[in-house]
């Protein structure tokens, strides 16, 4: 690659559930655009629209916004896609939390399909003891989507959720 593809999109959306869909087939679309990959452009898609549904079901509802933020940065032999959602919060809400501690649980699996396994064996137990929560949406970014999770608390009563994505120079089309 000779020259440098940028990629900075940011949106704000209200917190509604049909929202998620439009916004999930514009990222994907902008990064096929930019970076002329199909797969890449498939699993960011559903990474932005597991962050979203997170976003929406987690955070406070309008007129609060949920802000999206689609990034990337060269790197001496890749670049990095960023996608970001930044959304209000209940400052007592225990999601933060429990959102950091999914992260920190996914992270301590040697690859992420070993933590996709584990999360498929525990969604399983917990059905079949008392049907709770998916919970598997995380996982799923980590390993269908390939990212690596991180959060933050920018603000009082603000979760940002970071997505990011490794992709080899190789990958990128000129």
């Amino acid at each position: 690659m000779t020259e440098a593809q940028d990629l900075h999109v940011e949106l704000q959306i209200l917190p509604e559930w049909s929202r998620i869909d439009p916004v999930r087939q514009a990222v994907g679309l902008c990064v096929e655009a930019v970076f002329g990959n199909e797969d890449l452009r498939d699993a960011l898609g559903m990474v932005c629209a597991e962050l979203l549904e997170n976003a929406i079901k987690y955070g406070k509802p309008a007129p609060h916004k949920v802000r999206l933020v689609l990034s990337n940065s060269e790197q001496p032999q890749h670049h990095e896609v960023t996608l970001s959602v930044i959304n209000a919060v209940d400052e007592a809400s225990h999601h933060v939390e429990l959102l950091q501690q999914r992260i920190g649980w996914i992270q301590r699996f040697d690859s992420p399909a070993e933590a996709y396994m584990a999360a498929l064996t525990l969604v399983y137990e917990r059905a079949e003891a008392q049907g709770g929560e998916g919970g598997l949406g995380l996982v799923r970014i980590a390993y269908e989507g390939g990212c690596r999770l991180d959060c933050d608390c920018p603000e009082q009563g603000v979760m940002a959720v970071h997505a990011r994505y490794t992709l080899p120079r190789t990958e990128v089309s000129p």
